[in-house]
């Protein structure tokens, strides 16, 4: 019987400290390129996308208000408060801030995800500026989907690779 003896060298096995698998230029954008936001399967980019800067800030800091148990209708008293009420029977967690656009008419508008434990509701929210102040001109919601729901709809095989297809 033969035994087969493999030695490994100590300089094989050992990894520098703080050293990474992932090299650097994929984890940080290079000269000129913007930065890189994840992506919700749902709406798609996060970020501020093509929107002005305060007009994104004004947005997370309604989505924030709105995850922290503060109604709708403080920001919007216009709005449907059918919509105030749907927001607040999910009772929301989190949220998703889309990627923002500049539509036809001026207003900025962004997709955006409200996350509860089990739930969630997508819509898109529509920002005016008025004497140089951000206010909320409307927000459209789609009905809630349960988490499973949109889990089941967005299967795919996530390859860490997908920049160099």
């Amino acid at each position: 019987m033969a035994f087969i003896v493999f030695f490994t060298p100590a300089w094989l096995l050992s990894q520098q400290e703080g050293a990474s698998s992932i090299p650097p230029v994929l984890r940080r954008p290079e000269r000129g390129e913007a930065p890189r936001y994840p992506i919700d399967m749902v709406i798609g980019s996060l970020g501020r996308g093509s929107a002005p800067e305060d007009a994104y800030l004004y947005a997370r800091n309604i989505l924030n208000q709105l995850i922290s148990g503060v109604h709708l209708d403080t920001f919007a008293p216009e709005i449907p408060s059918y919509t105030g009420v749907e927001i607040n029977d999910l009772r929301p967690r989190s949220f998703r801030l889309g990627g923002g656009r500049t539509e036809a008419d001026g207003s900025i508008s962004f997709l955006i995800r409200l996350l509860s434990q089990n739930e969630s509701i997508t819509g898109e929210m529509f920002l005016l500026r008025n004497d140089g102040e951000w206010y909320l001109d409307g927000l459209i919601l789609e009905e809630r989907r349960t988490i499973g729901e949109i889990r089941d709809s967005f299967r795919f095989d996530f390859s860490p690779y997908e920049r160099f297809f």
